[in-house]
């Protein structure tokens, strides 16, 4: 109960152990764990006939991949459509091979709801937030149960899937997707979502979703503010961003290697042109706020933990409280009246403080139900006693 006064204040309950009953508390801190940056790689209408074909084809982005992965990147999101209607097998399957060098990558994908369920892409699935890992009302998330457009670009388990949009339900200005519900399986995260985890090296099996209130990402990682509907409040200060490099110029020889390789920011891929643009599924606006998320919000430290107060300890003070209140009622009753009135207004309260300090001191916690009970009943009955 001492500890769980924290929860709305600058400190909050940060982890409760139901095996050990610890209570850990949690503070909001300015700094951050490190600084990732992202660097947006411009997808043009290719004017200079580099590429196969514009937009680019499988091939083409297997040849972006392995361009980024020599200039020093690990991490990589791509905001285009990963889907190509000729489906070409060894074009594709080449993509995901070079997809599968980076130590994580992440893809964005519409999804919705339909009439009939669709069993859930692999990659969408690997993001999966597990039901265990939420509480509160999940139920005001949008529901969705269907990926409408195939990825061809699957690495394995380092590469994840967030939605770019719920179709049919219009975004507000201002606010920004993080959370849906794919039906009777768990939480999915939004691409914006993906790229604060990919900021802080989080895994979906690391949230903690307490739905209508926040989003923990990990012991340590960023507190994020949701509403019941799993939006966030868009960032006001537009982050500080590289310039963007062409995807194009990649391609052609540089002397830039080792400063990428010093730098190792996050690439994000999406298309400017005119005829490429076609292809993002992610607006500008979005992808600006997305570059801002990676690192708007503060991490968490450990305050303090607090352990249950040991069994002995919790017997006397309740043996005390009980003795208290014997001793009440051996008093004349209109004496046994003004004793309960004083302590419920003077003694209980100085009581409190001074066993509230001593607990927090000592980091110990206790529930006050019993000794509360106690005292309650032992009031009524002395005060109903004929």
């Amino acid at each position: 109960m001492i500890a769980m006064s924290y929860q709305y204040g600058k400190q909050f309950v940060h982890e409760v152990d139901a095996e050990s009953e610890a209570i850990t508390i949690g503070s909001v801190s300015k700094s951050q764990a490190k600084k990732t940056q992202i660097q947006s790689i411009h997808i043009s209408d290719d004017p200079e006939k580099i590429f196969e074909q514009s937009p680019p084809s499988a091939l083409d982005y297997a040849i972006i991949l392995t361009s980024l992965y020599k200039h020093g990147y690990r991490d990589i999101i791509l905001t285009t459509n990963l889907n190509w209607d000729q489906q070409p097998g060894l074009e594709t399957q080449g993509l995901a091979h070079q997809l599968a060098m980076f130590s994580r990558s992440a893809i964005s994908t519409p999804v919705t709801r339909v009439a009939s369920p669709q069993s859930m892409p692999e990659v969408l699935r690997r993001s999966l937030i597990p039901m265990s890992r939420v509480t509160g009302n999940y139920r005001q998330l949008p529901c969705v149960n269907h990926a409408p457009i195939s990825i061809h670009a699957d690495s394995g388990k380092h590469t994840l899937a967030g939605f770019s949009e719920v179709e049919s339900i219009q975004l507000t200005t201002g606010s920004i997707p993080l959370l849906a519900y794919w039906q009777d399986e768990g939480l999915i995260p939004s691409i914006e979502l993906l790229t604060v985890m990919m900021a802080h090296t989080i895994k979906p099996s690391d949230i903690v979703v307490d739905c209508g209130h926040h989003i923990r990402l990990g012991k340590n990682g960023p507190l994020i503010p949701i509403d019941e509907f799993g939006h966030t409040t868009a960032p006001e200060n537009p982050a500080n961003q590289l310039a963007p490099l062409q995807a194009e110029k990649l391609m052609l020889p540089t002397n830039a290697k080792g400063r990428f390789h010093q730098l190792k920011p996050t690439a994000l891929i999406h298309a400017v042109g005119v005829k490429s643009a076609s292809t993002n599924t992610l607006s500008p606006e979005r992808i600006s706020r997305l570059v801002a998320l990676s690192h708007h919000y503060p991490i968490t430290e450990t305050s303090a933990t607090f352990v249950r107060l040991p069994l002995l300890a919790s017997m006397m003070l309740l043996l005390d409280v009980a003795l208290l209140s014997f001793w009440f009622g051996e008093l004349t009753r209109s004496k046994r009246v003004l004793a309960y009135s004083l302590s419920a207004a003077l003694l209980i309260p100085l009581l409190f403080v001074l066993l509230a300090a001593l607990l927090y001191l000592s980091q110990h916690w206790l529930s006050l139900s019993a000794p509360l009970a106690t005292l309650i009943t032992a009031w009524a009955c002395h005060v109903f006693r004929r």
